[in-house]
């Protein structure tokens, strides 16, 4: 089986350590290895230990593959690069239907809407974490106050390097506890900015972190 065209964005996870990279393939040696940019996370560089086990999804003429590898090494002169082991196998990951993919995604969301760029630069920005995402909609916990069939809007930067701005949902569902609240939102189908979402799931899609898979129904 081919492997992605290089230039292909390349989605990197480590599932024990919950951890979503993003980068790019640069190239490969058939048998050998992978060579891709050095993963970033929200725009830094991460460093990641010789062996870590990591589950690799990139897309390609609107299909997902998905792979699992290891970790050979790192360079960082001339160029910084992470060499991957060639993997065993690449197949291909079919999407279910509202797949929700469980993650912890810093956002932002208001009752109203907000400028995303100039929100992202205000350290006391109202705040939320997604716990987890679908094209339709998410659970976001957060410390303020909303009542059901609110509309709400949600920016944030997604780990697939696109981003979601502000992204309009409806209040479905509210659990109060002492010192968070978590709401179920629906995303509102009109909206024109969820193709990077779209994305995102699509190469999320059925990667499965340690400790979860028991959560999973």
């Amino acid at each position: 089986k081919d492997l992605l065209p290089v230039g292909s964005v390349i989605l990197l996870v480590d599932p024990v350590n919950k951890l979503w990279m993003q980068s790019r393939l640069i190239g490969w040696e058939e048998g050998g290895c992978l060579m891709v940019e050095q993963p970033t996370r929200g725009g830094s560089a991460v460093q990641l230990t010789k062996d870590l086990t990591l589950v690799g999804r990139g897309m390609y003429e609107g299909r997902v593959w998905g792979f699992k590898s290891n970790v050979l090494f790192q360079t960082v002169q001339p160029f910084r690069i992470l060499f991957l082991a060639y993997p065993k196998q690449i197949e291909e990951v079919s999407l279910r239907k509202n797949e929700r993919i469980s993650i912890s995604l810093e956002v932002f969301l208001s009752a109203r809407r907000h400028d995303f760029e100039a929100i992202k630069k205000d350290k006391g920005g109202p705040k939320g974490n997604v716990k987890n995402i679908s094209v339709a909609g998410c659970s976001i916990s957060c410390p303020f106050r909303f009542e059901s069939n609110m509309p709400v809007f949600i920016s944030g930067d997604l780990p697939n390097g696109k981003s979601m701005d502000n992204v309009l949902g409806f209040i479905r569902n509210v659990t109060r506890s002492q010192n968070e609240n978590i709401y179920g939102i629906h995303f509102e189908e009109k909206n024109s900015d969820l193709e990077g979402l779209r994305e995102f799931v699509a190469l999320a899609a059925k990667i499965v972190f340690r400790g979860d898979a028991e959560n999973h129904s």
